[in-house]
């Protein structure tokens, strides 16, 4: 009986620590992770094992001055890596210092993928490149 219980146990607690865990920075938000609807602000998003597709948006308020504020966002972006068992991932972001910046990284978005032990292979696409790159492997001649 004992043995039933610890293997029900063990059964039922696998999948909680096998997951892995994408952290994200506090100016990119997830819209959707394998299609699915995410929960608005989350700052962890829990993933299943596998190639995970991820529709992310980078938003920051800019202050102009002290009356004046400004809402920057990017394109919907789209984050493919393959998540292996009991990782947590961080999405790394470069350290925007100025309105510049932050401008021209809501164009052109890049970021790094990271676990404990170094950098992780990923992709960040944005929507126009995410169309042109399925065009190409989708172009007959």
């Amino acid at each position: 009986m004992k043995t039933l219980i610890s293997a029900t146990l063990l059964t039922l607690a696998s999948p909680l620590t096998q997951a892995a865990t994408l952290e994200l920075p506090s100016s990119i938000w997830a819209n959707k992770v394998n299609g699915e609807a995410v929960p608005s602000y989350r700052s962890a998003l829990p993933l299943q094992p596998g190639l995970q597709i991820l529709e992310l948006r980078y938003a920051e308020l800019l202050q102009l001055n002290a009356e004046d504020h400004e809402y920057v966002s990017s394109e919907p972006l789209y984050l493919s890596f393959e998540a292996k068992d009991d990782q947590t991932y961080r999405l790394q972001l470069p350290d925007l210092r100025s309105e510049t910046e932050v401008r021209q990284f809501a164009r052109q978005p890049y970021a790094s993928l990271r676990n404990d032990t170094g950098a992780v292979e990923s992709q960040l696409l944005t929507q126009s490149q995410l169309m042109a790159l399925m065009a190409r492997a989708n172009a007959r001649f």
